[in-house]
C-alpha cells in the first residue's frame, strides 16, 4: 500500500530534518542534560522563527527537529531564516552553549499524520541532513531543488551523486547566508 494505493491519504508536503553538531561528543563532555537544556533553549527560538516562516515543528527527535512546509521554496526560506536565528543564539555564548545544525530538505508526496509524516522524501531528507550535510550546510533532494522558484534556484549548486542500493541521486546544496565556516565547526566523534 503506498500512494498510488490511497491516493488521498498522501499530500505533498516540504520536509526539513535538522542534525546537531557534535552530538555524542557534547553529551559525553557536557552531560546529557547540559545538552538538553541548550537543546531546548534553541528548540524555543526556532519554534518562534517556524511561526513567523509557517513551519510547523512537527517533533523533536533526539538531537533533530523534524519541520513541515507547505512547499520547497517556504522550506528553503525558512531553513535560510532558521540558520540565521540559531547563529544569533550563537553569539557571545560559550562554545559548550551554541549549537549548530546541518539540513536536510526533501519536497513530494508524504503520508501526514499531523503529529508524523512518512514518505520517501521524508526518509531522503532525513538521510541527507544526518548522514551528509556539514553544519551550517542544507541539501535538497532532487524533487525539492526541482520544485523550486528561479530567485531561490540561483542559491542551489550541485554536491554530488548519492547512492542508496542501486539508486543513483542528484544531491544539491543551498548556499546558506553567514553559514558556520568550514574548519571552525565540525562533526567530531569519540
Amino acid at each position: 500500500m503506498d500512494g498510488k494505493s490511497f491516493p488521498s491519504l498522501f499530500r505533498k508536503r516540504a520536509v526539513v530534518f535538522t542534525d546537531t553538531a557534535d552530538f555524542t561528543l557534547r553529551a559525553a563532555r557536557d552531560g546529557i542534560l547540559h545538552f538538553l537544556m541548550v537543546f531546548d533553549n534553541v528548540t524555543d527560538v526556532a519554534r518562534k522563527c517556524l511561526k513567523r516562516t509557517k513551519g510547523d515543528l512537527v517533533k523533536v527527535e533526539g538531537d533533530s527537529l523534524f519541520i513541515r512546509f507547505a512547499d520547497a521554496d517556504a522550506a528553503c526560506r525558512g531553513v535560510l531564516e532558521l540558520d540565521a536565528a540559531v547563529q544569533g543564539y550563537n553569539e557571545g555564548r560559550p562554545e559548550n552553549e551554541q549549537i549548530h545544525f546541518s539540513y536536510g530538505i526533501g519536497y513530494g508526496d508524504v503520508l501526514d499524520l499531523d503529529a508524523d509524516m512518512f514518505g520517501l522524501e521524508v526518509n531522503l531528507a532525513s538521510k541527507i541532513g544526518e548522514d551528509l550535510a556539514e553544519p551550517g550546510e542544507a541539501l535538497l533532494t532532487p524533487s525539492a531543488a526541482a520544485a523550486l522558484a528561479p530567485e531561490l534556484l540561483q542559491r542551489v549548486v550541485p554536491y554530488r551523486i548519492v547512492t542508496f542500493g542501486r539508486q543513483a541521486i542528484p544531491v544539491q546544496r543551498l548556499k546558506l547566508r553567514g553559514s558556520v565556516r568550514r574548519g571552525k565547526v565540525r562533526r567530531g566523534s569519540l
